[in-house]
């Protein structure tokens, strides 16, 4: 059974430890990791199954949740490895959470033009390099590596289509 592009599950954060004795799990942050995501019900267990989290804080490098139906630590210790994010097409949804510049999935996949309409090719990954997100493109052997910031890369919101950039001069030579 293929999955659609809105059925695709986008982590967020994964579960690193049990913690205490009344069944809280830390969750160490992935690249989407946005918190107001934790106060809604837009949250599943990668395996699809509905995700209900009583309570949180944020802690050290994360967060520290309950959730529900996690009682005793042994249950918490059941999630250890297991990671916590939302359905793709729930994104788009007029109430759900984002930054003002968006979450990095959107980006993946998708090709990346130049304004003058040359193919540079798809983004194959997306890294965190301080507080900016840069695109990566497999071409020739190497990669290429893309800020994602204005006024480099046009403003967009979307999840699909192509991505138009305005590369400096030498952009892709120093790559």
């Amino acid at each position: 059974m293929t999955q659609t592009p809105d059925e695709i599950f986008v982590p967020i954060a994964e579960v690193v430890r049990a913690v205490g004795l009344r069944g809280e799990v830390k969750l160490y942050p992935l690249i989407d990791w946005y918190p107001p995501l934790l106060d809604t019900d837009y949250l599943i267990w990668e395996n699809g199954d509905p995700l209900r989290i009583d309570r949180w804080r944020p802690s050290r490098n994360g967060a520290v949740i309950g959730v529900a139906g996690n009682e005793r630590r042994e249950d918490a210790e059941a999630c250890v490895g297991m990671r916590i994010g939302f359905l793709r097409g729930r994104y788009r949804d007029a109430g759900f959470p984002r930054p003002e510049s968006g979450l990095p999935f959107r980006f993946l996949g998708r090709p990346v033009v130049t304004v003058s309409g040359e193919l540079v090719g798809d983004v194959t990954e997306v890294r965190l390099y301080g507080a900016q997100f840069t695109l990566v493109i497999e071409r020739d052997g190497g990669e290429i590596l893309i800020p994602a910031v204005e006024p480099i890369l046009a403003a967009d919101s979307e999840c699909e289509g192509s991505l138009v950039i305005d590369p400096p001069e030498g952009l892709f030579d120093v790559n």
